[in-house]
């Protein structure tokens, strides 16, 4: 018999048909891939590369040729030839540390971190040359957490901060418009304008501000004159979504996100609605999902890492509708967990007793960036609002919580270990301490009380079903679409 003719056969011996046994074939190649991700992903994230190498040699006695083994084999290589490491760096778990506390043992420390901190920024950003910097996000460091504070001082606070920040940002966009500040706006493309104004115009809707005219106005038109081209406004057609760097998809789906919420918000009510936009985040979604995913630390794996945390903060419209849903994207969240494990470890290296390393290694350790990638992995995984007293996933959240209260200093600012404090640009100075703020807010009101938010919620998850976000992304080379 021919080998095109043979045919599998089943326990009860009758024989599978040819499509039942590809099937058969493709369901245990799924299988044998997801082990050796999980595996293979846990290693790595303990810098156990000696048996990295080892599951992916396995992998390759079973599975010759298979690509993406081929592709994770080679990443760790050219890691270990980049960084001079000739030994592996696993870190051995001290059996005797002691569990971190509660989150309502921490929840006073964290409330009066929170609070300093939210007042030392505040100040930062009432000099208008930082405020400018930072843009409309910097209304979005108090009002994020303020909608979902619970009432009292705090959440007044917060409110009023907003508001002050909103009015500030106001007058000097509309200096802009008139070309009076800003060289990079009047100079610039008139779509940093726009995102610019479509963030304010959000904030005063959601801080029951009165709208200006004018902001309404040039937002609109503007959308007119672009005639809802996504070339024009993001830089890439529908037809082109596939060209974009992995490490610009970020980045775009967050000026989608501006876009299309403006949109779904109905934040032009009263005034002639704008052309319908090319796309919008349901094609984007469906593109994230076509790209596999890098594991911490190789190379490719920052950009993934903080385009799936900012996944998460576009389905709840930065924690305005709340809590999460794990269902939505399971294998984002298990991507997070697994990275709040590598950046904890990264981040208590000098705890550890971690040496200093030599500057062609420090290039790739990541403790300076460790309270920002804490944080964040910290927040989306409290948004689920699942119990956070026990399991390891709880402890590795409220071992984060506890770390980052360390972190604090006498300025109220949060610090990364090793981080240079010098000649650091506005963003890079605050997001630190915003995103820990965030983070460490354990009381939150789920849902929310914006309507706005919960509409772009609903919306973003039917775009998330449509494109079977809830399924992981492709592997081996169904990731070649």
């Amino acid at each position: 018999m021919s080998s095109s003719s043979r045919r599998s056969v089943t326990f009860d011996g009758v024989p599978d048909s040819p499509q039942t046994a590809k099937a058969k074939a493709a369901e245990e190649a799924a299988a044998d891939m997801e082990a050796f991700m999980q595996a293979f992903s846990e290693t790595v994230a303990r810098r156990d590369y000696r048996a990295a190498m080892d599951i992916c040699r396995k992998a390759l006695q079973k599975r010759p040729g298979e690509r993406y083994v081929l592709e994770m084999r080679k990443s760790v290589e050219d890691f270990l030839d980049a960084t001079e490491a000739l030994e592996t760096e696993a870190v051995e778990e001290d059996e005797d540390e002691e569990l971190p506390p509660q989150l309502d043992e921490m929840a006073d420390q964290a409330f009066q971190a929170t609070g300093k901190a939210y007042e030392a920024m505040y100040s930062y950003l009432k000099q208008e040359e930082n405020l400018w910097a930072i843009g409309e996000q910097a209304v979005g460091i108090f009002w994020d957490a303020g909608q979902i504070a619970p009432d009292g001082p705090r959440r007044d606070r917060l409110k009023e901060m907003s508001i002050e920040l909103t009015k500030d940002l106001g007058k000097c966009l509309q200096s802009s418009e008139l070309g009076q500040v800003r060289e990079a706006v009047i100079a610039g493309n008139d779509n940093e304008w726009l995102f610019e104004g479509l963030g304010q115009l959000w904030f005063q809707w959601e801080l029951d501000m009165e709208l200006d005219a004018w902001l309404v106005e040039g937002c609109v038109s503007r959308l007119q004159h672009s005639g809802g081209r996504m070339k024009d406004l993001v830089g890439y057609a529908k037809d082109s979504l596939h060209t974009a760097p992995k490490g610009k998809l970020c980045d775009l789906l967050m000026e989608v996100w501006t876009l299309e919420r403006s949109y779904v918000g109905d934040l032009f009510k009263g005034h002639p609605t704008p052309p319908p936009l090319e796309f919008g985040v349901r094609e984007v979604l469906a593109e994230i999902r076509r790209r596999p995913l890098v594991e911490p630390p190789l190379s490719g794996f920052y950009q993934d890492f903080y385009l799936m945390t900012h996944l998460i903060y576009a389905l709840n419209c930065f924690n305005g509708s709340l809590p999460n849903r794990r269902s939505d994207c399971p294998w984002v969240y298990s991507y997070i967990e697994r990275c709040l494990a590598f950046w904890l470890r990264e981040g208590k290296r000098q705890e550890r007793g971690g040496k200093a390393a030599p500057d062609v290694v420090a290039a790739h350790l990541w403790e300076t960036e460790a309270v920002d990638a804490i944080a964040e992995c910290v927040d989306c995984l409290l948004g689920l609002g699942e119990p956070s007293d026990d399991g390891p996933v709880a402890e590795l959240i409220r071992e984060g919580c506890a770390w980052l209260l360390t972190r604090q200093e006498a300025d109220g600012f949060f610090y990364s270990p090793s981080i240079s404090r010098s000649g650091v640009k506005e963003y890079d100075h605050l997001h630190p301490t915003w995103v820990a703020c965030g983070a460490l807010q354990f009381d939150r009101k789920a849902p929310g009380p914006s309507p706005r938010c919960d509409a772009w919620a609903a919306h973003m998850r039917a775009a998330a079903l449509e494109v079977g976000l809830a399924e992981p992304p492709p592997v081996g080379s169904e990731a070649e679409g």
